[in-house]
């Protein structure tokens, strides 16, 4: 699974985005500092008319994904899935959220 980011508030990690996680699952916390970069910084972006060119022949020379239709029904059902999954984790924080402030 991809790294997820929050922030700490009142001693409790909350996420920026719900994770999909089962409740009781057990997660690592690492602190990031803000000059902590992930990709390229913006500084480093070269943006000369040379560097554009360049990276407009790359995105030129990529060729268009095709999957056949057991593949695209493969990857419709795990988007359903994935849906339900964060559908059904934001009642349950709703709920948490509702609670706190009750």
């Amino acid at each position: 699974m991809n790294a997820v980011k929050g922030t700490v508030q009142n001693g409790h990690v909350v996420l920026d985005n719900p994770a999909g996680l089962p409740e009781g699952s057990r997660v690592i916390i690492e602190a990031i500092t803000e000059d902590e970069t992930f990709g390229i910084r913006e500084e480093d972006w070269e943006d000369t008319p040379e560097a554009i060119a360049a990276w407009l022949r790359w995105s030129d020379s990529l060729e268009p994904l095709e999957m056949i239709p057991q593949e695209e029904a493969e990857w419709r059902a795990a988007r359903l899935e994935q849906k339900e999954r964060e559908k059904a984790a934001f009642s349950d924080w709703s709920d948490k959220l509702r609670e706190m402030w009750e």
